[in-house]
């Protein structure tokens, strides 16, 4: 019962996880916006715009994420991407190297 179809629901998950994390992200600006503009603060206006712009290439990504996953199980490929785990797993260690670093220093 592990058909392609059921591998992709862990997909679906970890979008469904995205969109709930973009919909926060996107009212957390939408009320640090209002803030800004209430209280007449251009600053805080902008970066509650700048908030809501990556709210929404957060959701926009992980839309294309899931479909670019979906593609990839309906042909019977994988949907990993050497190069992409690759690049994690380096910044993976470098971040526990700094980590580090700033433990021991």
């Amino acid at each position: 019962m592990s058909d392609a179809r059921d591998a992709g629901l862990q997909a679906e998950r970890t979008s469904l996880a995205w969109s709930r994390t973009a919909l926060t992200a996107s009212v957390a600006a939408l009320l640090v916006t209002r803030g800004g503009v209430v209280t007449h603060q251009s600053a805080l206006t902008v970066v509650g715009v700048l908030l809501l712009g990556i709210a929404v290439a957060t959701l926009v990504a992980a839309r294309r994420r899931h479909a670019v996953i979906e593609r990839a199980l309906s042909a019977g490929r994988s949907p990993v991407n050497r190069d992409s785990m690759l690049m994690l797993a380096t910044l993976v260690v470098a971040l526990g190297a700094a980590v580090l670093w700033s433990v021991l220093v």
